[in-house]
């Protein structure tokens, strides 16, 4: 976990998206910022909805609530905004962020296609707007111990294999679930620390349950040359989110903290050599499913010297890429 280095003259901030999402990540791991850290503004947040723009600026401890962001741009001077919107929002929401010259924070994914990210990336590099991706899962501390691990061995010359990321969940009929399994293909590519080089695509009509649902299977190899299988099965008898990392004598088992299954083993499973080792998820779920470190460390980045180019909008686009050939049913993807 990172510390807030906040500086004498702090920091405004304003949330322009006040829904579910917002309420179960974001706003709460702001407001214990501001707890820990007064100097840091929370100064407006707006949603179309007047009774959620004011619900949550008093649940979160914002100064002023707005039903139009554009209101909201032109009449506080904020240094930097968190844009949580529906995806057919986010970058013509991002653009109008952008052109007053503020910082943000984008939910994911922050386009619905490919083009419409080499947009922002090429408007914020243009415009010089320090902003971040949110892929909470790059925060997660259980997330950052696997990675060490996984680098430990790699100095020690030993093999990595192969890596199985099993994204599960219950009753979710969304037509497109590929906006949701980008989550597992972008953590899976963060965790190998390498691009994709190709991928092919299996699909199990479900529209017999709802029109358009369908499981997401995709088998494929990193760059690097670790295997790779993305299983994302959004109608099942659980949610979880498993990881499994297969080597040179050990293997690696993270179990995502998710919200939805509380009560559930979240933990990462170390297996070297016949030795098990478990370390547990921390207990407070901001902090486990890495919402906390993320608006932390991004506020970090703009109070600082920090840049935070290495979670920004070019280093989403594969994500997006590939997100965009599920939602086409591709057969394959190829880098």
């Amino acid at each position: 976990m990172r510390r807030l280095m906040m500086s004498a003259g702090g920091i405004r901030i304003g949330v322009i998206g006040c829904g579910w999402h917002s309420r179960a990540a974001h706003g709460p791991s702001l407001k214990q910022l501001k707890s820990a850290y007064p100097e840091l503004g929370l100064a407006a947040c707006c949603d179309i909805n007047a009774e959620s723009a004011e619900s949550y600026r008093a649940d979160y401890g914002f100064d002023r609530a707005y039903t139009s962001f554009e209101a909201m741009l032109g009449e506080e001077q904020l240094d930097a905004v968190w844009v949580l919107v529906p995806e057919h929002l986010t970058a013509s929401v991002s653009m109008k962020v952008m052109d007053a010259g503020i910082a943000l924070l984008l939910e994911k994914p922050p386009g619905v296609n490919t083009a419409e990210v080499i947009q922002l990336a090429e408007y914020a590099k243009e415009k010089d707007i320090k902003h971040r991706v949110a892929f909470n899962r790059r925060h997660v501390p259980l997330v950052r111990a696997l990675i060490a691990k996984l680098q430990e061995q790699e100095k020690q010359g030993k093999h990595i294999y192969s890596m199985t990321y099993d994204m599960i969940r219950v009753r979710r009929t969304d037509p497109d679930f590929s906006t949701t399994a980008i989550h597992a293909i972008d953590a899976a590519k963060w965790i190998a620390g390498a691009d994709y080089e190709s991928l092919r695509f299996r699909y199990d009509d479900l529209s017999g349950i709802a029109g358009g649902l369908v499981n997401i299977a995709a088998e494929g190899t990193f760059r690097n040359g670790i295997r790779v299988q993305l299983n994302c099965y959004p109608h099942s008898g659980m949610a979880r989110e498993l990881v499994t990392v297969r080597g040179e004598g050990f293997t690696y088992e993270l179990y995502m903290p998710l919200m939805e299954n509380a009560g559930s083993f979240t933990g990462l499973i170390c297996s070297e050599q016949g030795r098990v080792e478990t370390i547990a998820a921390e207990e407070d779920w901001q902090r486990a499913f890495g919402f906390y470190d993320e608006n932390a460390s991004f506020l970090n980045a703009l109070l600082t010297s920090a840049d935070p180019l290495d979670q920004d909008l070019r280093s989403s686009i594969q994500s997006v890429e590939i997100m965009e050939a599920i939602r086409g049913r591709a057969e394959a993807y190829y880098a």
